[in-house]
């Protein structure tokens, strides 16, 4: 495996969590299987799901939520109430459009318990549409297999690329066209990051076009649950969980510059994953995966 990863825990108890640097992101956070997952981008503010909320997530304006599951969910009233605290403007959460009203009715009760306003704006997103992040970045749903209404993420970049008919133009003759008020560049989209949230491991033969393009993300956060034979790859997909084989057999699809592997089960040591990432996924693809292991002894 490569990386240029720092793997030392930060902080201690319910606040630790590890930095990575991966395909030029900065990536924080924290995640094991039935526990607790939240992987924060500082760079763009952003961060999927909120586990316990980890304290560096509170800086995220924009929170997806994969699903509703409590390791998953659960810090997201904390989330909320602590940018109050600290007078951050209230953040944006997006959620499967499936889970809006249940998820309404979990903060509501929460501002019962807390005697607070709890300021947020939840945004029920599907598969299909578009969440603008800002002038740069935007953020798209795709459909995932889980026991509950479940969906990953990818987050595109806005680029400008010279149009094809000018390729091979010098410098002067390109600002001489703009300079005559001609468009040169168009604009186009780049898959930047994904994210799978809880997936079977379907999603990597999915033909929705989301899904395809987090295939091809220059950074893709991907579970991986499973890492050995006491349950295997159609057990998993039972649970709605992916094992480390269902992404050894689809090794060719993926084109991701790097890959973080998390949501390993908490009953695996570290040894035992960074062991079953060694033998088990072909080399192609091995150097390019990452596991998060903070959590893991």
């Amino acid at each position: 495996m490569t990386s240029t990863s720092d793997d030392s825990p930060v902080g201690k108890g319910k606040d630790r969590y590890v930095v990575h640097t991966l395909a030029g992101y900065k990536i924080e956070g924290i995640s094991v299987g039935g526990q607790e997952t939240c992987i924060i981008l500082p760079q763009l503010k952003i961060a999927f799901d909120s586990g316990r909320c980890p304290q560096r997530c509170v800086y995220a304006d924009t929170l997806c939520l994969s699903h509703t599951h409590l390791d998953h969910v659960g810090g997201a009233g904390h989330y909320i109430a602590t940018r109050s605290l600290l007078s951050l403007p209230p953040p944006t959460v997006l959620l499967p459009a499936q889970r809006a009203d249940a998820f309404e009715a979990y903060v509501a009760s929460l501002r019962a318990l807390d005697g607070s306003e709890l300021p947020h704006v939840a945004v029920p997103i599907a598969p299909g549409e578009t969440h603008l992040l800002s002038k740069l970045h935007c953020v798209r749903p795709f459909p995932t297999t889980h026991p509950v209404a479940s969906q990953g993420y990818v987050v595109y970049g806005t680029k400008r690329k010279l149009r094809e008919e000018f390729v091979g133009l010098s410098g002067r003759e390109i600002k001489a066209l703009r300079d005559a008020g001609r468009e040169v560049t168009d604009s186009i989209e780049v898959p930047e990051i994904a994210f799978t949230g809880d997936a079977s491991g379907e999603w990597t033969r999915s033909d929705h076009p989301v899904a395809r393009d987090a295939l091809r993300a220059r950074l893709l956060i991907c579970e991986c649950t499973f890492v050995d034979d006491a349950v295997d790859a159609a057990g998993a997909r039972e649970y709605g969980h992916t094992h480390i084989d269902e992404l050894a057999a689809a090794a060719d699809a993926f084109e991701n510059e790097q890959i973080l592997l998390i949501h390993f089960s908490a009953r695996y040591k570290a040894a035992e994953v960074t062991e079953a990432i060694e033998k088990r996924l072909p080399a192609g693809l091995r150097e390019r995966c990452v596991p998060m292991l903070v959590g893991f002894n």
